[in-house]
């Protein structure tokens, strides 16, 4: 649920653009068992800064996916895979509006045989949210809602801390995270056993408002989902089970119309369904660990439409041949109307350049529309998100002129981020003729990730119960819940919500 995920013994929030080893510095120790949405700005592959820029290839079409091509690109996936520790990915490429390219690699929990394939669910994270501007998109359509709907005639408690705006934030803007409200993920995350949908978006007055409406980009799951909840309320459903009217609707406009019928966004119906992948997260060394399967959701369910879905690599194949279609769908099912779905692929508010970024790397990150981001690649159009969601890792992107897209859906968190973004740059390393770069790029990206974890490592003590003893206990706080301190073998173990992570010392504190 993007481009927020937790990173063990630490939070991370790829929206930023600051460094791996500035971030596992800053982090407190711990095994992180936290879902994150989120999405955004990831990190380039490290040394980046001696990438050539891709060339102009802005009229070029696409080589096919086939031969030697087709070959090369399913060996680095494996060899990726293999190489980054990342239990299992499954890969589609839509391409002419077919599907060249549909495959599973890995296994869906370490140590166990069952494999990835092209039909196992996996959580897409924050590529919800493109679903959510779609679901939208659909009902002004329908005539249900125009994007100029002011957000308070759908959602009657909605209000932000600047009184005067909130009456003037519509339905367009609660995707397009140019609001002026921050990214302020553990005021429901930590809460959220305790939240509804509905006190979710009464508490968004609560988060203070830190730039100017439309001049700053800003990732808030918070907005994305009020701006769903209230999409599921204008096609008639209930303003007091938003949840429920959120499901329906999204079924209704989108998944069904798509034939996406496995794609859900109840976690009980992927229990029950059996093919599905076991999230993953790494510790602070970089070894990746399974984690539980939650027996639900409520940690999700106050910003379901930010980052909520299940989907396979077939079903979203149907999801990506749908917006290269411009909103007709594999089955010649219109789902949206092409001008209201290209409303949601155009750039908006600009993003913050990161610190000397690979020129192809940097190129992505043009802008945000609406649920999207909007960048080039070799000079045309790509539309792409990426989800970072419980130990599962995702990212879905397409050329609209060259007719291309790609989904990739892995179960694993830490390097499995490089690794999305390093196969679709491989892919199109390949159909455009460009220099294989990419792969050189990873090396060092690995070498330098694991000499700051190895940093990181050493400057780890152990706790001193005699230092410790007098903060353990429980504390409370009227925005992010209660909190317990408690010791265990040499660490401290912070329980808050349904989420736990060991804290250690730092040497150099």
């Amino acid at each position: 649920m993007n481009a927020d995920r937790l990173k063990t013994r630490g939070t991370v929030h790829p929206d930023q653009p600051v460094s791996r080893r500035r971030l596992l510095k800053a982090g407190a120790a711990g095994l992180a068992a936290s879902p994150l949405l989120g999405a955004g700005r990831g990190r380039a592959p490290a040394a980046a800064q001696e990438a050539t820029p891709a060339p102009d290839q802005a009229e070029a079409a696409p080589l096919p996916l086939t031969g030697e091509r087709l070959a090369a690109f399913e060996a680095f996936v494996a060899a990726k895979l293999a190489e980054l520790g990342i239990p299992g990915v499954a890969v589609a490429v839509v391409q002419g509006g077919a599907v060249a390219f549909l495959e599973g690699f890995g296994v869906r929990q370490l140590g166990q045989p069952a494999p990835v394939t092209a039909d196992t669910l996996l959580r897409i994270g924050s590529v919800t949210k493109s679903f959510s501007s779609m679901l939208a998109a659909a009902l002004v359509d329908a005539g249900r809602l125009e994007w100029e709907t002011p957000l308070v005639d759908l959602l009657p408690t909605f209000a932000v801390a600047d009184p005067a705006l909130a009456p003037r934030l519509t339905i367009g803007d609660a995707f397009c995270a140019c609001t002026g409200l921050p990214r302020r993920d553990l005021e429901y995350q930590l809460r959220a056993q305790q939240l509804t949908p509905e006190l979710m978006i009464a508490g968004i007055a609560q988060l203070p408002l830190t730039a100017p409406f439309g001049e700053k980009f800003q990732y808030s799951n918070q907005m994305v989902a009020a701006g769903g909840f209230a999409a599921a309320v204008a096609d008639g459903g209930s303003p007091t089970a938003r949840g429920d009217a959120y499901a329906l609707a999204l079924r209704e406009r989108v998944l069904n119309p798509l034939g996406m019928e496995r794609s859900t966004l109840d976690l009980p119906a992927v229990l029950a369904d059996g093919d599905y992948a076991t999230p993953h997260a790494a510790d602070i060394a970089g070894a990746l660990h399974s984690l539980p399967m939650m027996e639900d959701d409520t940690w999700v369910v106050p910003v379901t439409p930010a980052g909520g879905l299940w989907s396979s690599a077939r079903e979203m194949t149907r999801y990506l041949q749908t917006e290269l279609n411009r909103g007709l769908s594999p089955d010649g099912v219109r789902v949206v109307s092409a001008a209201n779905l290209e409303r949601t692929w155009r750039q908006g508010v600009a993003l913050p350049s990161g610190p000397d970024p690979a020129p192809e790397f940097a190129a992505m990150f043009g802008g945000y529309g609406l649920g999207w981001f909007v960048g080039t690649s070799g000079g045309q159009r790509l539309i792409w998100h990426t989800g970072f969601v419980l130990g599962f890792t995702t990212l879905v992107s397409f050329l609209p002129e060259a007719n291309l897209g790609i989904a990739i859906l892995t179960n694993g968190s830490g390097t499995a981020e490089q690794f999305v973004y390093a196969t679709q740059f491989r892919l199109l390393e390949l159909l455009f003729d460009r220099p294989p770069t990419i792969d050189a790029l990873l090396t060092t990206a690995l070498a330098a990730d694991a000499a700051g974890r190895a940093e990181a490592v050493a400057q780890l003590g152990q706790v001193d119960p005699a230092v410790a003893t007098p903060f353990l206990g429980r504390y409370a706080h009227p925005a992010l819940g209660d909190l317990t301190l408690a010791p265990r073998a040499g660490t401290l173990v912070l329980t808050v919500g349904g989420f736990r992570s060991e804290l250690r010392p730092r040497l150099d504190a």
